[in-house]
């Protein structure tokens, strides 16, 4: 279901479809899972989009050598652990973690997916953000007048 349109000089675009399709895709390790840093040209971040199904569980904790995670969750609740600390989350929820907390995550629901995303960064290497990087244009908004 993945669709790539062609890259262009300043943005790329990813269809990747209803999560609610990933259940069934391999991508890396684990089952359920896209990565997108490769189809959409990503050069200071990883994100994935993932789907856990029903009662299932990443199968083994991991940590990393120099990039934190950010967990969005879309849809569904889970259970998540953290250096042996385990807490809820849900719709709404986002958890960053350091590199070195070692991470596990499970979906505790016995009908419903689990759906969130995951984006991966090096820590402490953000020094603008929307405040200090953003840059507002003096032009009306116009639509109905992409360029070709």
């Amino acid at each position: 279901m993945n669709k790539l349109e062609p890259n262009q000089a300043n943005y790329s675009i990813n269809h990747a479809g209803a999560f609610s399709n990933f259940r069934n895709v391999t991508e890396g390790m684990l089952k359920g899972k896209i990565f997108l840093k490769d189809s959409l040209n990503l050069t200071s971040m990883e994100v994935s989009l993932n789907n856990l199904p029903p009662k299932g569980e990443v199968p083994f904790y991991h940590k990393h050598k120099q990039n934190e995670e950010l967990y969005i969750f879309l849809k569904g609740q889970g259970q998540f652990q953290v250096d042996g600390n385990e807490f809820d989350v849900f719709e709404g929820t986002s958890v960053r973690i350091a590199p070195d907390g070692v991470r596990v995550l499970q979906n505790t629901s016995a009908s419903e997916d689990l759906y969130f995303i995951v984006i991966q960064a090096k820590e402490n290497s953000l020094t603008q953000w929307v405040e200090t990087d953003g840059i507002i244009l003096e032009q009306p908004v116009e639509w109905g007048k992409s360029v070709e």
